[in-house]
């Protein structure tokens, strides 16, 4: 999977070379000449010489921002090794269903059986694009090409049509040779929990979730019935080994008052705490029906 170069709304001319392509000419996959016409490959209306479009384009197609912003804490939430991205087979024994992405922020995110990816484009897979466009940038797209490698291990790839197993191996031993150095910090990870990602999203991002999966309410709030139902399980068994203990130690006016103090008080903490979570779950289900 390439990552995304560190992609800048400046014009490339402001930078000066810093590598070449990741592959050779004779190993691009790209047979569209559009570069040669001036359009960018697989988008005939995106001209390369509006570099403001094209820039804000490619970093609306390969840079993940909040995933960027998160790179540094990102292995609460997956294994810090670039190759953690399981081949197509493994992910059939995980019984993961592929989900087709345009959104980088999704690019090899799973969630219970889906595993979500962003098709590789064209453009990046043009030698001659890579040469005079991204080349005098730094590159970030180049993880993303990177780690779409792992997924097609050894002959089970989703190759387009056209493209032989020869064609694609040689793409992928260039792409395999790329430092961990060279790609964004967020394709150093690989796959990442979206569960993770959207329980953190509010204490690092300060937004409710990275991205919402559940679009029923009754999915919505049904995460929350576990943790819940546990809750109340525990602080029913407690309160009913104090009603025991007070029912023993009545004839012990000092022993049989302090457990029945201790009783009472928390008794009305656990009012006060189930009296919130019930109000806080109404207001949250006003809120969420009126941001509709």
């Amino acid at each position: 999977m390439v990552a995304a170069p560190h992609l800048r709304p400046e014009p490339a001319a402001l930078f000066p070379p810093k590598s070449a392509p990741p592959f050779p000419p004779e190993h691009e996959l790209s047979t569209d000449d559009s570069t040669l016409i001036g359009t960018l490959p697989g988008y005939p209306g995106l001209y390369l010489g509006d570099r403001p479009q094209l820039w804000a384009f490619l970093n609306s197609e390969i840079w993940a921002t909040d995933l960027e912003a998160l790179a540094p804490r990102l292995w609460w939430m997956s294994k810090p090794d670039s190759a953690n991205i399981s081949p197509l087979h493994r992910q059939a024994i995980k019984r993961r269903a592929f989900v087709v992405t345009e959104d980088p922020r999704l690019h090899l995110g799973w969630i219970d059986n889906r595993i979500f990816f962003k098709p590789l484009p064209r453009y990046l897979l043009s030698h001659n694009f890579w040469r005079h466009h991204l080349c005098p940038e730094t590159h970030p797209v180049v993880a993303y090409d990177e780690r779409r490698a792992w997924l097609a291990r050894p002959d089970s790839s989703p190759r387009s049509q056209g493209v032989s197993w020869t064609q694609f191996s040689r793409l992928s031993s260039d792409l395999a040779a790329i430092s961990d150095d060279d790609v964004s910090p967020r394709y150093l990870f690989g796959e990442i929990r979206l569960t993770r990602l959207n329980f953190y999203a509010p204490f690092l991002l300060g937004k409710s979730n990275h991205q919402r999966v559940e679009y029923q309410y009754a999915s919505y709030f049904a995460r929350s019935y576990a943790p819940l139902l546990f809750v109340i399980g525990v602080t029913s068994v407690i309160l009913a080994a104090l009603q025991v203990a007070v029912a023993v130690d009545q004839d012990q006016v000092k022993s049989g008052r302090a457990i029945a103090t201790l009783g009472l008080w928390l008794s009305i903490i656990v009012m006060i705490v189930s009296c919130t979570l019930f109000f806080g779950l109404a207001i949250l289900l006003v809120y969420k029906v009126g941001k509709e």
